[in-house]
């Protein structure tokens, strides 16, 4: 008996449950025929795009419903665009959080500011499959279905509050520009505030005022220098303040006062006065102080976060709402003595840590002295990888490593420096992207077991065999069992055995898409980059044998189909082609210097172009199979 009245309340628990879920469920499109009308609220572009996407999935165009309407109705704005629903608002949604929620045969995606209104709209989209892997057409996926339904009840927000940011560090092109534009949009990047971090004199001029005043200038090795001001001259500090309420009065919403690059900071007299009471020492290039308890501080954290503080407190009380930005980087490396301004922004960094603390320490240090402390991050530096295929820090296991990491110990805005290379870091770029807003304690397996699924299609175990012959076993998402997973100290080389198996994949990759051309393009990506490799390695290979014309044959090969690849994203063209020319050939630089008219000739290769089209690839693919095949000794 006990048991049927258990059985019985199970299944009226489990009949309310399903009622209430049905209550929930919404129709948005059903068999090609819109169900909701639109009800637009005050942001335009966010609905715009909705509209534009949910015809592309189901050809159905999403009518407006009237401005008084209540019933079957797709809600899209800020909740003070809607006073008539009565809604109760969340807490806390910020610049960027957002209500995503089904109830009562109507939807709505709703925001306290604009900027939520389009991730709410993001959102949206990816969950009903949409995505947007990497910048530019070809990698975007927009599912085709007649029908649109479901349940929503959520509230999200950033995991990173202040900025999402990855950019290319040697800039980019106007069509890669408007591509990855496009891309942090769809992937939820960016921020509320636009973080601004640069070097900077602080609104000295480093040749007339140094003519005129050298006192306001560096004392190095008892010499002034002009290379970086004195930050404890009270006439550098009226400047400083100076320069930033003008910039606040212009329009600037934050203040970059990060000193000049380099070394040789001050130590006059003024400057030496913030170690009096210490044991002063020199270690990692700059001058520290010992204090009686132990306590170490820095001479150029002290005046310059000094000079920061006083500049950020005149700025406050005219613009309050502006904010002083400012690294913590070289020779300024090391926290200070005192707390930061409320409205003074700190970005630390990853590298050129000229401190005795660790990473873990400096951040927590920092992190109990300003509100607002940010990470300047490197995914990628074109002169550090040359758009190598070893992903480096975006590996996924340690992506989320470094990631979860600065989300412990309080960081809002991550600031990641890159290329656009996005065949080899690709994937990296866009896990990073999810993490920044989802949160860093997410199970990437499935978003990378996603990203093979719908970037691939039936390619999808070939193509996780490619990824993780560079990425390792952080990029393993579905199980194969002739997957050969690399151990994680085992780094990727360019290789003839590593691109003959990488065409392996490709090749089989290829075959498998040959009915489904969206995926098949991204295969053909993926291709030309394995190309550019190949080209790489015919350079190599020429090095090796000290054979000048084919050196030549090497680095012209590279430049150019480099330059064909820029519309594509896939490399950085931009310093390959421009100023990081002679640097990435910097071993070749005599035999480039032998050119008719010095140079003349490589200069002409150094040129934008286009990607290869369908027949072209073949044909390029069949003579790189050739040229692999070859014997070492002649190849």
């Amino acid at each position: 008996m006990r048991r049927l009245v258990y059985a019985i309340l199970w299944t009226l628990i489990l009949s309310s449950a399903i009622s209430r879920a049905e209550a929930k469920k919404v129709w948005v499109v059903q068999n090609g025929q819109p169900k909701l009308s639109i009800r637009a609220g005050s942001v335009p572009a966010p609905i715009d795009e909705l509209r534009h996407y949910l015809k592309r999935m189901t050809g159905a165009e999403i009518p407006a419903a009237p401005g008084d309407a209540r019933s079957g109705i797709l809600f899209v704005g800020l909740f003070k665009d809607f006073p008539d629903l009565g809604l109760k608002k969340p807490k806390d949604l910020g610049e960027e959080g957002f209500l995503l929620r089904s109830e009562a045969g109507n939807l709505y995606l709703l925001a306290d500011r604009p900027l939520g209104v389009q991730h709410a709209v993001t959102t949206f989209l990816h969950q009903l499959g949409c995505r947007w892997f990497f910048p530019g057409t070809t990698w975007e996926v927009v599912p085709r279905q007649k029908d649109i339904a479901g349940s929503w009840d959520e509230i999200q927000r950033p995991a990173f509050s202040m900025q999402r940011r990855i950019w290319p560090g040697y800039g980019s092109y106007r069509q890669n520009k408007v591509d990855w534009q496009n891309w942090d949009r769809h992937n939820r990047m960016g921020g509320p505030v636009d973080i601004a971090i640069g070097h900077t004199f602080n609104g000295l001029n480093p040749d007339k005022d140094f003519a005129e005043h050298p006192e306001w200038f560096a004392l190095v090795n008892g010499k002034r220098q002009p290379t970086k001001p004195c930050y404890a001259h009270p006439e550098v500090v009226k400047r400083a303040i100076a320069y930033a309420l003008a910039k606040a009065e212009s329009g600037d919403k934050m203040i970059s006062m990060s000193a000049p690059d380099g070394l040789g900071y001050c130590e006059c007299e003024r400057c030496m006065a913030v170690l009096r009471g210490t044991t002063t020492f020199r270690a990692h290039g700059t001058l520290f102080g010992k204090k009686p308890n132990g306590e170490i501080i820095n001479i150029t954290s002290e005046t310059l976060f000094g000079l920061i503080n006083k500049t950020a407190e005149a700025v406050a009380k005219k613009y309050p709402d502006v904010r002083i930005g400012c690294y913590a980087y070289s020779a300024y490396s090391h926290p200070p003595s005192f707390d930061f301004h409320p409205n003074v922004y700190i970005q630390t960094t990853t590298r050129y840590r000229r401190t005795p603390l660790t990473m873990e320490e400096q951040l927590a240090q920092f992190g109990k002295k300003t509100k607002h402390l940010g990470i300047r991050e490197y995914y990628s530096v074109y002169q550090w990888d040359w758009d190598g295929p070893d992903p480096g820090q975006v590996r996924p296991d340690r992506l989320q490593q470094s990631l979860s990491f600065f989300q412990k110990h309080g960081v809002t805005a991550i600031n990641a420096e890159a290329s656009n290379n996005w065949g080899p870091r690709g994937l990296g770029y866009y896990l990073a992207s999810q993490m920044m807003w989802r949160g860093t304690d997410i199970d990437l397996k499935p978003i990378i077991r996603d990203f093979y699924e719908k970037a691939f299609g039936p390619a999808a175990l070939p193509m996780q065999r490619y990824y993780v012959r560079w990425y390792g076993s952080s990029a393993v998402a579905i199980d194969d069992p002739a997957l050969r997973i690399p151990k994680d100290d085992e780094k990727p080389t360019l290789t003839a055995d590593s691109l003959k198996a990488a065409i392996r994949d490709l090749d089989e990759a290829v075959r498998l898409t040959k009915d489904d051309p969206e995926c098949r393009r991204r295969v053909d990506h993926l291709r030309m980059y394995v190309h550019f490799l190949v080209l790489r390695h015919r350079l190599d290979v020429a090095a090796a044998q000290k054979d000048k014309e084919a050196i030549l044959d090497g680095i012209k090969g590279e430049t150019v189909f480099g330059g064909r690849l820029n519309d594509t994203n896939l490399v950085h063209a931009r310093p390959l082609i421009g100023k990081a020319f002679l640097r990435r050939f910097r071993k070749h630089v005599p035999i480039l210097e032998s050119l008719p008219e010095s140079n003349r000739e490589a200069k002409a290769w150094r040129k934008l172009g286009q990607p290869p089209d369908a027949k072209e690839l073949e044909q390029l693919w069949r003579a790189d199979k050739a040229f692999l095949s070859k014997p070492a000794s002649i190849r």
